[in-house]
């Protein structure tokens, strides 16, 4: 297909470039816009009260007339997670895999959210709005992933999503090879490949292999077994199941989201298990524990997750105890390792024998290691290539990978959040960045939350807060009573009371300054107490607790 010498498409980069998560992208032709996933990401330790983080769609939805559709590649959150906020504000038909679109369908119902979901097949083709699509199937650690091909009236666009070349997928649903090499030898003029695990080197073992290693535990095991792993990767859940029900156990499963996605998975057959093997959790305590497994959420450490409870020994259901084995088969996202070691510490302080990836063959990725992009490269070799999907070291490396396989440094574009390319006529150059980043989700709060409120929370939890309450003469400015001083995690007012005092004295007296001047405006008497009180606190402790002086006029 050709470009008739107008506008070209652009390729708008919203998420996943520079972090893992959020992942989201739009291509954009002089009518319509097509969006590819959308995904959120957990909170970091500095965003503190934050609860998910979503792409700043906002271009999207300034453009909604334009917008034609979403796909989605798969069902995990990194790529679906914001679909309930994005459609809120943008009304389009979703498109998926029957399994992807079921597990997004249980999300948008908890969120009172409608759309019209058209369920896609791989391979297979569709038209949507100027584009026309092509899905190729991909192995990954959720059952129907695919791949995405996008004509355009400028070129082709290969976007990968989430991949590896598993040779022995349980499902028996192998990456898309030959459609691949098709592409390649038909030309793909940009391609957008998953950078994840750029920095492993190798190839991803199969995830055949975890099975080999629950039925070991699963067989030495004495007491309960607790198995907690992504609520969305239905393989692991699946291979727990036959581990069971080889060792004669009967499941439950624990969290609202395993619970729902387990659903769909049977549903359509991605989770085979005899119905007598599932049992509901408030049944657990009839059996004997050596009779049972637990597969839950909480493989994180997320602080109310079920396995987060379980641990804590504040579960309703579910207890742990000595004999006990606990199995965690997922590895930490980056950033939530303090919070896995914590669920860690307490499962061996309740006295249980905790397996994980670092230590036993539990767990392997679901994304393709260098040598297996390296493949992938050869195969479709693309005219221009950016690698998507990681932080800057996993893209760089990329990067050195495509070039170790032929493909030019000249042809490849490391991008960022915002960043835009163009393509016309089978060539891609660099447009101009649009408005991209972070929206902060804080209970119902949604965009709400931003660095100056950070900031704040950040200087609360560091230094504490400090209340100045005085009560002034409105005419005269006279200080009636205080100043009252109210300590909040700044120092335990009963042990601190003579640094207190001292401080209201120092308040006090520079007060009296201004009452000779008869000042009574609010603002210069906030700042006169906001300087008395920083400049003694600071001078007597080193630390700088937030300040809210209070003026109350009577």
């Amino acid at each position: 297909m050709r470009s008739d010498g107008g506008a070209s498409t652009r390729v708008i980069f919203l998420g996943g470039l520079g972090e893992i998560g959020r992942n989201m992208i739009a291509i954009e032709t002089r009518n319509d816009i097509l969006v590819i996933d959308a995904g959120l990401s957990f909170p970091t330790d500095e965003m503190l009260g934050v609860d998910l983080v979503l792409p700043d769609f906002s271009y999207i939805s300034e453009r909604a007339e334009k917008c034609v559709g979403v796909v989605l590649t798969h069902g995990h959150e990194d790529h679906v997670g914001a679909l309930s906020w994005f459609l809120k504000s943008v009304d389009v038909p979703v498109y998926g895999t029957a399994l992807t679109l079921g597990m997004a369908r249980k999300r948008l119902d908890e969120a009172s959210q409608e759309a019209d979901m058209i369920q896609i097949s791989a391979p297979g083709t569709t038209e949507i709005g100027d584009f026309r699509c092509r899905f190729l199937a991909v192995s990954h650690s959720i059952p129907d992933a695919i791949s995405v091909a996008v004509d355009t009236v400028d070129g082709r666009i290969l976007y990968t999503g989430d991949f590896k070349l598993d040779e022995a997928p349980i499902d028996g649903r192998l990456t898309d090879i030959e459609g691949f090499r098709a592409l390649g030898a038909e030309g793909v003029d940009l391609m957008l490949s998953d950078s994840t695990n750029a920095e492993t080197p190798g190839r991803t073992p199969s995830e055949s292999l975890v099975g080999n290693g629950l039925r070991d535990i699963f067989s030495k095991a004495g007491g309960r077994i607790i198995v907690a792993c992504f609520a969305s990767n239905l393989h692991r859940v699946q291979q727990v199941c036959e581990a069971a029900e080889a060792t004669d156990r009967h499941v439950a499963f624990v969290g609202r989201s395993m619970v729902n996605n387990v659903d769909v998975g049977r549903d359509l057959g991605h989770i085979r298990v005899h119905p007598s093997t599932v049992v509901d959790i408030e049944d657990l305590d009839q059996l004997p524990l050596s009779k049972t497994v637990v597969v839950s959420t909480g493989s994180q450490g997320e602080p109310f997750s079920a396995l987060s409870l379980i641990a804590a020994g504040e579960h309703k259901f579910v207890d742990v105890g000595p004999g006990d084995t606990v199995i965690l088969s997922a590895s930490p996202i980056p950033g939530n390792e303090s919070a896995v070691h914590r669920v860690i510490n307490g499962l061996y302080k309740a006295g249980a024998d905790v397996y994980h990836g670092g230590s036993s063959p539990v767990h392997v990725s679901g994304h393709a290691a260098s040598e297996e992009l390296a493949e992938l490269l050869a195969l479709v070799r693309p005219r221009y290539f950016t690698p998507v999907h990681g932080e800057f070291r996993q893209l760089a490396l990329h990067r050195n990978i495509a070039e170790s396989v032929g493909v030019s440094s000249d042809v490849i574009n490391i991008v960022e959040d915002g960043d835009v390319l163009e393509l016309h006529d089978g060539r891609v150059r660099r447009g101009e960045s649009v408005r991209a980043g972070m929206v902060l989700v804080d209970g119902l709060g949604v965009g709400d939350v931003g660095p100056v409120v950070l900031r704040d929370r950040r200087v609360l939890a560091g230094d504490g807060i400090l209340v100045c309450v005085i009560t002034i003469d409105s005419h005269t400015g006279e200080l009636i009573a205080g100043p009252d001083l109210i300590s909040r995690g700044f120092v335990f007012e009963e042990g601190s009371r003579a640094l207190l005092d001292e401080a209201a004295d120092r308040v006090a007296e520079a007060l009296d300054l201004l009452e000779d001047e008869h000042a009574t405006e609010w603002a210069v008497l906030k700042k006169t107490c906001r300087r008395a009180l920083g400049e003694f606190v600071w001078q007597s402790t080193r630390r700088r607790p937030m300040l809210l002086p209070i003026v109350i006029e009577v």
